[in-house]
């Protein structure tokens, strides 16, 4: 190590007045600890650093003029203003750079000190590295290049100027945000009167003037700091209002950049004057901040977790005010739901069985995919306008509705015990609603078959066909397990789904703009127009949500034999009415082992869609609140203390009603997609 370090100082030190970042990043691919290395070992290599510089002083000297070199011939602001904050560019756009960007590296631009640091720290880790450092390690490093003597008071002055230009940018950029479209549509005062986003841009411009020479920098500038707060203000009322009417992807961008804009104006204000009585923020902290920024800039899952956060809080918030209905909290809401899910559970035979008969048709595999994705589409809608339930669309409603009630505002305490309680209100709903589909799917199916056979001489499974519904449900012997989890991806998304186009039937105002139409008006009344607008304000999603997931279902068979893959879905309702079919055709003619692992199978195939759907839910919900590890700790221990204390409230609601943790109901809305 220390022989490595010394040739790469060495190297350093006969050019040193060399504008490049070559050797800076060979300096730092030595320093940097591995993928399988603890993060300290980074830690121990710069202790040998400053070893090897206190040795060798003509090391030090060169490491000390050439970064001086650096840090005066390069531009700071950019990497002051742009680091870590969403670029102007659209979200494919972006996509697309950081796509190429994998396969041919950006270009170096030596005037900018930004292209620097991305060349220096270009592995996704590095900010984990260099965030770990102690601070000591800091202070001696930068006491052994000598950077608060007075040959760094040129780079000290040039970095200040940088500062004030790099808030000079920012300033600009905020007051053209704050007074986009996007945002004048959700807060036309911004127009109509003078807006705090305006506003700091003058008072930025007198702040510069006023801190240019260090011995200003005690001067009062609280009038910056209350015109940030207004902008702050502002942007929470707008994201208010855009939960009220939708939210598009583009006020998405336009508010994270706002947000991120403000507080890094924030941050560089404190480093050029910290707050009175407050202590001086460290250079430290500002570098650490840049390097993490810049070392994941082309990282793909950056882009997605700076720019989706809102929308996807916005698509789980639809999901969790569908999830409500999703608790029962008194015995007659529990049978309500016992019946709501019965009937699913009748019409699920009837689609199972179309869908055994579509099978048997020799259609084309395009034709069959098609066949099966409209019996299943069609079906769920009819589910839904039934105002029935399918059990396993549950989990990605409940998910939402759990992690609003983890949010971090609350109390610890309350949070955990209300927690606890909607987990047992989840559990019971849950539990009773697939009972009422497999139940009575099983039994429906089971009643077709013997009235056909029976009564109409009419055999709907062939033999054949049963051999291999009931092959399909084994749970080693088949990829059923598999299968079942590729449902429970699909029972995810369609929650997704539908809460996404509840937020574009919002954000679009379609049933406003469906009252004007007028061929429909004059084709089926004003009176009915205004319930159709009324129902499909209430429901859009529900039923794009549930049909696409139907299709989702019909056409993956089909897609995995096209490409040669393992691919199709098994999802337990449909398993419980296959059973049924496949045993009433084979006379009941199996050994109890057989029987059993069929059965087996479709217990295995239920848990696999409720807890691949669930987990996925509950992640995307988290994440989209904001809510960390810390904030669910102790959720598991609390649940489980509630379920020995009173086992019974997992299956069965208490004879009075309590009040449900859950957040109140959105008047006039309709029942939940199914």
């Amino acid at each position: 190590m220390a022989q490595a370090l010394t040739e790469v100082l060495e190297a350093i030190a006969a050019d040193p007045e060399r504008n490049s970042g070559e050797p800076l990043a060979r300096l730092v691919a030595v320093l940097r600890s591995g993928r399988r290395e603890a993060p300290e070992v980074a830690t121990e290599r710069l202790r040998v650093l400053l070893g090897l510089l206190d040795e060798r002083p003509d090391l030090a000297t060169g490491l000390r003029v050439h970064l001086r070199t650096i840090l005066l011939t390069r531009m700071h602001r950019t990497l002051y203003a742009e680091s870590g904050i969403l670029a102007s560019q659209g979200f494919l756009t972006g996509l697309w750079s950081r796509v190429l960007a994998r396969v041919l590296p950006p270009a170096v631009d030596p005037d900018f000190l930004r292209d620097l640091v991305a060349e220096v720290f270009d592995e996704p880790r590095d900010g984990d590295w260099v965030a770990g450092l102690p601070l000591e390690v800091w202070e001696g490093l930068f006491a052994r290049l000598g950077v608060h003597a007075e040959g760094f008071d040129a780079v000290r002055a040039h970095t200040r100027r940088e500062l004030l230009e790099a808030m000079r940018i920012l300033s600009h950029r905020i007051a053209a945000l704050g007074v986009e479209p996007t945002l004048l549509r959700y807060l036309p005062a911004l127009a109509r009167q003078e807006s705090p986003f305006l506003a700091q841009s003058d008072e930025v411009r007198r702040f510069i003037e006023t801190h240019r020479d260090a011995s200003d920098a005690l001067s009062h500038d609280g009038h910056l700091e209350v015109l940030l707060g207004q902008c702050t203000a502002l942007i929470a009322r707008i994201r208010r209002r855009a939960h009220e009417t939708g939210v598009g992807v583009d006020l998405v961008f336009v508010l994270a950049r706002l947000e991120q804009m403000i507080e890094r104006l924030r941050f560089l204000r404190r480093l050029v004057r910290p707050d009175a009585g407050a202590p001086r923020v460290p250079a430290v902290e500002l570098w650490v901040l840049l390097v993490r920024h810049e070392s994941r800039r082309l990282r793909i899952g950056s882009l997605f977790e700076g720019t989706t956060e809102l929308l996807a809080r916005r698509v789980t918030e639809q999901a969790s005010k569908s999830g409500e209905h999703y608790v029962t909290d008194s015995r007659e809401e529990y049978r309500d739901m016992f019946r709501a899910a019965a009937g699913a559970g009748l019409l699920v035979g009837v689609m199972a069985l179309l869908k055994i008969l579509a099978s048997g048709l020799g259609l084309p595999a395009f034709w069959v995919a098609v066949a099966y994705s409209l019996i299943y589409g069609l079906g769920f809608v009819l589910v839904h306008v039934l105002h029935l339930t399918i059990a396993t669309k549950q989990p990605a409603m409940t998910a939402a509705t759990l992690a609003a009630a983890l949010d971090p505002a609350k109390d610890r305490e309350a949070r955990l015990d209300s927690i606890a309680e909607l987990a047992a209100k989840v559990s019971r709903t849950q539990w009773v609603s697939i009972a009422g589909n497999v139940l009575i799917g099983f039994l429906t199916a089971l009643c077709i078959a013997l009235v056909g056979r029976v009564l109409l001489g009419w055999q709907p499974v062939s033999p054949d066909k049963a051999t291999h519904l009931l092959h399909d449900l084994h749970p080693w012997r088949s990829l059923a397990l598999l299968h079942a989890g590729v449902a429970g991806v699909y029972l995810f998304v369609s929650g997704l789904l539908s809460g996404y186009y509840d937020n574009q039937s919002l954000y679009h105002r379609v049933p406003d703009r469906l009252r004007r139409v007028k061929w429909l008006r004059a084709l089926i009344g004003a009176a009915r127009l205004e319930r159709l607008a009324r129902y499909v304000e209430h429901n859009l999603g529900a039923l794009v949500g549930n049909f696409l997931f139907g299709c989702m279902l019909g056409s993956t068979g089909t897609l995995g034999t096209f490409f040669g893959l393992p691919l199709d879905i098994r999802h337990v309702s449909f398993a419980s009415a296959n059973l049924a079919y496949g045993l009433q055709a084979l006379d009941f003619r199996l050994d109890w082992v057989a029987v059993f692992t069929s059965v087996a199978g479709v217990v295995l195939i239920g848990l696999v869609n409720l807890i691949v759907s669930f987990r996925l839910a509950l992640k995307v919900a988290l994440r989209s609140r904001g809510i960390t590890a810390e904030d669910t700790e102790g959720m598991t221990a609390r649940v489980l203390q509630r379920l020995r204390r009173r086992p019974v409230d997992f299956l069965l609601p208490p004879r009075r009603a309590t009040v449900s943790p859950a957040p109140p109901r959105t008047p006039g809305r309709s029942a939940p997609p199914a």
